[in-house]
């Protein structure tokens, strides 16, 4: 409250803003189930909110309030300089400072993740989103409540033993509301097999950027050495050209990956990127979005891989591995600062990504 206090904002506005802030979730994620839980969602978390249950008559009229706010509803706050004095510009800036996703500095609160999936580069710390100033009063919230889902990078693990988001399970996303779902950022998909492209492409899911990740044991060895049959691969790229988009949709992201030790496999990887390359996606307005060669790279990375253990040295353990992936990108011909204006985190950047130089050839490489 250091910021109301700071700005001389007039809080509550005649609305009961604790009971409102308690069923904001349910604006959110527009649920379909009998009742709503308020509680840590999986774009962010909510500071010290308690889990509250709602029937799902209520919170449909907490959704509807919470739309009928306006600026003209609002009282004008004239007394306070955060609107008399500052222009809409910089309040937007302080707005977005204070609101947006971001990853939790506190290593305490998000420590280091361990696991395969979900310790790649840029992704070793939980984000966060810290929503206390919606809370202020209506001429606030009018101006930041799509702020959270603009920024919000909404992440799906495919694979059950490292998440609660498995394909097999239900997903907030499928029951948000259709309000709520106009102002999604971006979905990053991460699985261990062929995921299901449409799975989170529903009509009320409105993305502006999309990333499948598949990850290095999704690929069908039989041996650590041979030759990959990589039957699921050969499934990509007519599934993504029979794929309608979002007419929002600006990017679109597919990152393909093995481990590096295999120069064989690299050589197969290289195959089936490049004959996605020939795809052009479709927008469900018949819009086409082309692969932009500037922002397909090749990179490689240091992480863990689970190695199994034996009867001498038991389960197992994590080891270090060296990742090689192929990122595909189509995207829009627009600057990027049009659709990436509030994602301060840009999950998909990092200085432990080591690119390779265009022109690489995998046939001249030696056994890692």
């Amino acid at each position: 409250m250091e910021a109301v206090r700071a700005f001389d904002l007039k809080v509550a506005d005649g609305l009961q803003w604790d009971r409102i802030f308690f069923g904001l979730k349910a604006l959110l994620t527009g649920t379909g189930s009998r009742k709503t839980a308020l509680e840590k969602s999986d774009f962010g978390s909510m500071n010290s909110v308690p889990q509250i249950w709602l029937p799902k008559r209520e919170a449909r009229a907490l959704r509807q309030s919470l739309a009928n706010i306006t600026p003209q509803s609002a009282k004008p706050q004239a007394q306070s300089p955060l609107f008399a004095v500052l222009p809409s510009e910089v309040r937007n800036l302080i707005f977005e400072y204070a609101i947006c996703q971001r990853i939790d500095p506190d290593p305490h609160e998000s420590p280091p993740e361990t696991q395969n999936a979900r310790c790649r580069p840029h992704h070793e710390r939980h984000p966060v989103i810290h929503t206390a100033l919606l809370r202020t009063c209506r001429l606030v919230y009018t101006e930041t409540r799509t702020l959270p889902l603009r920024s919000a990078t909404h992440h799906v693990y495919g694979d059950q033993s490292l998440s609660y988001n498995s394909d097999d399970w239900d997903h907030f996303l499928f029951h948000m509301s259709s309000q709520s779902g106009k102002n999604l950022h971006h979905l990053h998909s991460t699985s261990r097999r062929l995921p299901d492209f449409t799975k989170h492409l529903q009509l009320h899911l409105q993305w502006r950027k999309i990333t499948w990740t598949i990850l290095a044991s999704n690929w069908d060895f039989e041996d650590e050495w041979e030759t990959p049959k990589f039957s699921y691969a050969e499934k990509i790229s007519p599934k993504l050209n029979g794929i309608l988009f979002p007419n929002t949709c600006r990017e679109v992201n597919l990152e393909l990956e093995v481990l590096r030790k295999n120069p064989t496999h690299r050589r197969a990887l290289r195959a089936i990127s490049d004959k996605s390359r020939e795809i052009q996606l479709t927008r469900r307005d018949g819009s086409k979005i082309e692969l932009d060669e500037e922002y397909c790279m090749e990179y490689t990375w240091e992480g863990q891989i689970w190695q199994p253990g034996d009867w001498e040295h038991g389960h197992g353990a994590y080891v270090g591995a060296t990742y090689h992936t192929i990122r595909l990108c189509w995207r829009a011909r627009e600057p990027e600062r049009e659709y990436m204006h509030h994602d301060h985190w840009d999950c998909l950047r990092s200085e432990k990504i080591k690119r390779i130089p265009s022109g690489y050839d995998s046939e001249k490489e030696e056994d890692a």
